[in-house]
């Protein structure tokens, strides 16, 4: 368009091949899974602006999945009483994916910088009866949060640095087996150096405000025998608070 900026359009195909699943327990049909077929339609602008201390990027997309793969999994009961928990592949008949994405550099002055990017998504199954005979048609894919979004400040002068960013991510389902969903959540890190001649010095955080969320779930496990093993979804927590200090020092060949 300009020689700062530019417009795109691209059309693409993909292809992922199909397998097996290898675990002798699964049924005959559960056994392969298909190839899944994709279109992608996406356009997108970039653009440098004042003077090339600002860059924005866009990128709106459409995908048309086919045969989507899906991971899965179901609980068996072993001949002892106890029970084997199986992940496998599947495939859903069709799915869409459509979002928009946006991502911005600006360096604001010398010292200061800040980047900033954020995503919108919308991921759905078009068609899906799963092999539990459930219809999933129109319900949001698992691992895709309709919003994410993160912000970053970069300061430096001199031999001090320091830096502090947050980053969001809506709740989304964590399997297409059940109906556990993660908690939408914001962290916040943050870290101040000193840079001397061969060594540097580093106060770091992440995770200043101890938010609770969860990184992975299991929704259909009875493994409690105080509650006498009545099915309940069982969470895995992200890293809470941590604070640290980190010398890095190089060392000269004499």
């Amino acid at each position: 368009m300009t020689k700062d900026s530019l417009a795109y359009i691209s059309i693409a195909r993909g292809y992922k091949a199909g397998g097996f699943n290898t675990n002798g327990s699964l049924d005959a049909d559960l056994r392969e899974f298909n190839e899944e077929n994709l279109v992608e339609y996406e356009l997108g602008y970039k653009s440098i602006l004042v003077g090339g201390d600002l860059t924005l990027q866009l990128a709106l997309f459409y995908d048309d999945r086919k045969d989507q793969q899906v991971k899965s999994s179901l609980v068996r009961v072993r001949p002892d009483n106890t029970t084997e928990f199986i992940d496998f592949f599947g495939n859903a008949a069709e799915g869409t994916n459509r979002g928009l994405e946006i991502d911005v550099q600006w360096a604001i002055s010398d010292s200061l910088a800040v980047s900033a990017s954020a995503g919108w998504l919308n991921a759905e199954f078009d068609d899906f009866i799963n092999e539990f005979g459930e219809d999933l048609s129109g319900r949001d894919q698992a691992h895709a949060p309709d919003y994410m979004y993160s912000i970053r400040f970069d300061w430096e002068r001199g031999p001090w640095s320091t830096s502090l960013s947050a980053d969001t991510k809506d709740e989304f389902y964590f399997s297409d087996r059940h109906a556990v969903r993660s908690n939408d959540h914001t962290l916040i890190n943050a870290s101040i150096s000193y840079q001397a001649r061969n060594w540097l010095l580093t106060v770091w955080g992440r995770n200043l405000t101890d938010e609770d969320y969860y990184t992975r779930a299991f929704g259909s496990f009875g493994n409690d025998p105080r509650k006498f093993y009545v099915t309940e979804p069982y969470y895995q927590f992200g890293e809470p608070r941590i604070l640290g200090l980190t010398l890095d020092i190089t060392l000269k060949e004499s």
